[in-house]
Parts: structure tokens; C-alpha cells; sequence
């Protein structure tokens, strides 16, 4: 992974954070993955296909708004931060 990428482990699975925003969510059951609706960048998009495995995962992973993300991984963050 890029240097510009973070992951965060949560009891759900692993959240991607790309720069400084928070992007995607592989489930640890493969089940509920989760992306970003928005589209930011080209590298953003690439850090979220080499995340989730490729573009048939990203693509079978349910869109979700960017304020769900963003919402998870502040509390993440938070929580992590302790």
C-alpha cells in the first residue's frame, strides 16, 4: 500500500483512510464491504481497488455515503487514539 493510505482495524473488519479521508470498509466476512459513493481521485480510486482486491470486489462492495465513512472512521480514530 501507498504511503498516503492508513488502515484502521474495527470490530466490523478494516477501514481505508486515502489522505486524509476515509474511503472504504473490507468486512472481515467479505459480505459488507463498503465504499464511498463520491468520487475523489484517480490514486484514491486505485488505493481502494488494490484494498478491497480488485475492481470485480470494489464493484460487488455496497456503496455507501461518504458521511457514513467519515462518521466510522472518527470514531475509530477516536477510539484508537484513546
Amino acid at each position: 500500500m501507498s504511503k498516503n493510505v492508513t488502515t484502521y482495524e474495527c470490530e466490523q473488519g478494516t477501514l481505508l483512510k486515502s489522505y486524509d479521508t476515509f474511503v472504504a470498509l473490507k468486512s472481515k466476512d467479505r459480505e459488507t464491504d463498503m465504499v464511498t459513493m463520491k468520487w475523489h481521485s484517480r490514486t484514491t480510486s486505485r488505493h481502494i481497488n488494490e484494498f478491497l482486491g480488485g475492481k470485480e470486489y470494489t464493484n460487488d462492495a455496497a456503496k455507501v455515503s461518504q458521511s457514513l465513512l467519515d462518521d466510522m472512521g472518527k470514531f475509530i480514530e477516536a477510539y484508537s487514539n484513546g
